[in-house]
Parts: C-alpha cells; structure tokens; sequence
C-alpha cells in the first residue's frame, strides 16, 4: 500500500481495515479479496503488510512493496509497481488495494500490469468512493464533503476509475461500492481517524490542515456510543 510519494502506513491501513465492518457485518479485506480466491498467483502491489494474504490460499499471494514493512507476515518482492521483477505472464491476478490515487506514474504502473498478467488474467482495484449516497453519508456530507476535494495526486482514479482502467486496456466485469463504516464511540476516537484515515489511504494523504481541524471537530461533536464513521469503498474487476 502507498504517502505523497507512493506509501500507505500498511499497519494502520490493516487495523483501519479490519475494523471496519459492512451492512452485513463482514469486512472490507475479505469484500476485497473475494475475486481473486480462485487464482493460483495472485500479485498484490503497494501489499504494505499483505493483509489480503489472509483471505486467499497459502502460497497464492505475492506481494510488491518499495520497502520491506517490518510488520509484514509475508515475503515480499522489494520493488515498484513501475518496474516488477516478474516474467510476462507470470501471474494470474494483480490487486491494488488503496494505492492507484497516489501512485506516481499510472501509465507505466498499468503497462506493467498488462506484462505480468497472463492474458485473461484478473485485476482487483479497491479505492475510496467519494460520493456520498446512504443516509448516513448523506448526513455527515457538510462536514465530510471537503475532504476528498483536494489531496490526491490522482483524483481521477476515485471519481473515473472505471474510465482509467478501459483507457488501460483492461474490461472492466464489475464496479460495486459498500458503504463501510467505522465505529466513532467518542472524541479522541474522532481525533485518532482524522490523524489515521490519511495514513491509511481511505482519505487524501495531503489533506489539508485546516480541513482536518474542521472535520475532528465536527465529527467530535457527533461521536458517542453507537455513531459510526462512513467510509465507503469502490471495488473493481477487471479483465485483462
């Protein structure tokens, strides 16, 4: 997973993740990895602590990090999704989980996918979703509509994902959102996912400062037991 530069802080990104639960109680990771289940080799780029590892077969998840996280249970390949150490054709599926907003080069990042997917092969892409649509989301819009506004380095890759992976060359099978929530009990907890969600790629990395006094305030006034925090997802299939 990857700051302004690329990286996702994989560790809170994996606690973000895990806590967060669906309208059906079950979580964005196992909601993330259920199309690539079936693949022998699964690449994962910007992996950060291969969270997704957990959801597939053993020995099916590779994954791809610029540095290795002392936190990662798994081997990693230390290099860049612009230049994969891989043969063409080596894997079966690729899966980007938070990362396309901030990654650097998107043109090269896709070539390289197409080279290291096998043809018919799966590409997984998760992003944030920034439209707000469920009651819930629809409450909080005011507070929490600045947020997504500014701070990306690819915005388009929240708002036209689907246009971005067709311009790549890949078909896109399914685009679903789930609106995700996190629980909000109170107001250091308020405070702590203003100062984390940036961290973890579900927010702007470079939110700006003023926004993020506005929105832990808010957002402040509103936590107490049961409230939850929308964080909802976008979640794309693709064929190469």
């Amino acid at each position: 997973m990857t700051d302004g530069a690329g990286t996702v802080d994989g560790c809170v990104a994996e606690r973000l993740l895990r806590a967060a639960t669906g309208p059906g109680g079950g979580g964005p990771v196992r909601w993330s990895a259920a199309p690539l289940v079936t693949a022998e080799r699964v690449l994962e780029l910007c992996c950060g602590t291969g969270v997704l590892a957990d959801e597939l077969p053993a020995g099916h998840w590779l994954g791809v990090e610029r540095g290795v996280t002392p936190a990662s249970r798994r081997p990693l390949l230390r290099a860049t999704p612009c230049a994969l150490p891989l043969r063409g054709g080596a894997v079966d599926a690729v899966a980007i989980l938070l990362a396309l907003p901030r990654l650097p080069d998107l043109d090269t990042m896709f070539a390289e996918v197409r080279r290291v997917l096998r043809p018919g092969g799966t590409l997984v892409v998760v992003v944030p979703s920034a439209v707000s649509r469920t009651v819930g989301e629809l409450r909080l819009a005011p507070l929490l509509s600045p947020v997504h506004r500014s701070g990306w380095r690819h915005r388009a890759a929240l708002d036209h994902t689907g246009w971005l992976l067709a311009a790549a060359d890949f078909a896109v099978l399914s685009d679903d959102r789930v609106p995700f929530t996190l629980p909000l009990p109170d107001v250091a907890a308020a405070h702590d996912l203003v100062a984390d969600l940036p961290r973890a790629g579900l927010w702007p990395p470079d939110l700006p400062a003023a926004v993020r006094t506005r929105v832990a305030a808010g957002l402040a006034r509103r936590a107490g037991h049961g409230r939850m925090l929308p964080i909802p997802l976008r979640r794309l299939v693709a064929r190469r």
